[in-house]
């Protein structure tokens, strides 16, 4: 009496996932084919005696849609295979994906040779690095030591206590009686002695 109540789920949900069914990128050949295979059970296979589909039209969409799954290297092969199974296709596809593993190693095994060069580079560029650090450092101390010399007081003006320092008021031009500037450089004098005026 339970099963007469249990839900199952409806058959246009399974359809989709069995439509929509592709291999995944890591996913191998026969994960995919019994990947495939299950939904294609949960969607095709009824218990209702109208709903019956032919063991030839589900050999045949499972066919298909294994095929159009395929990641596009192996599904061009497979096609041009054209085969007639299930079996036969996931048979195929299987040989495949086994010549392409052969043809291309395993990119994450590095060679004793290609070890080697590495850890020259590696070698060289510690080397270079801790080279450019030294003459970081010597640039580092020549920084301070011209950092130093230039905080040291070009007169005994600024190394005096502001108590002691007379402030010094602006410059005052007794010719002109301008200020900024002092009679000797007064550029009015000038002209003036150039004209042929006499000094004041």
């Amino acid at each position: 009496m339970t099963s007469h109540f249990k839900e199952t789920p409806p058959f246009a949900t399974e359809f989709a996932k069995f439509s929509s069914a592709v291999q995944f990128e890591f996913e191998n050949v026969k994960d995919f084919s019994i990947r495939v295979q299950g939904l294609s059970q949960k969607c095709l296979e009824s218990d209702s005696e109208n709903e019956k589909v032919s063991e030839g039209f589900k050999e045949k969409l499972l066919l298909s849609k294994f095929i159009s799954g395929l990641k596009g290297n192996i599904r061009t092969q497979v096609l041009i295979a054209d085969p007639s199974s299930f079996a036969e296709a996931v048979d195929f596809a299987l040989r495949v994906e086994r010549s392409f593993e052969v043809a291309s190693p395993n990119v994450n095994v590095i060679s004793q040779t290609d070890s080697n060069a590495v850890e020259g580079v590696k070698e060289g560029f510690t080397k270079t690095l801790d080279l450019v650090l030294k003459q970081l450092e010597h640039l580092n101390t020549r920084i301070d030591e011209l950092d130093k010399q230039r905080d040291i007081p070009e007169n005994n003006y600024t190394n005096q206590p502001p108590s002691q320092r007379r402030d010094r008021k602006p410059l005052k031009c007794f010719y002109c009686g301008r200020l900024g500037h002092i009679a000797s450089e007064c550029q009015r004098k000038k002209e003036r002695l150039s004209a042929g005026w006499s000094a004041k």
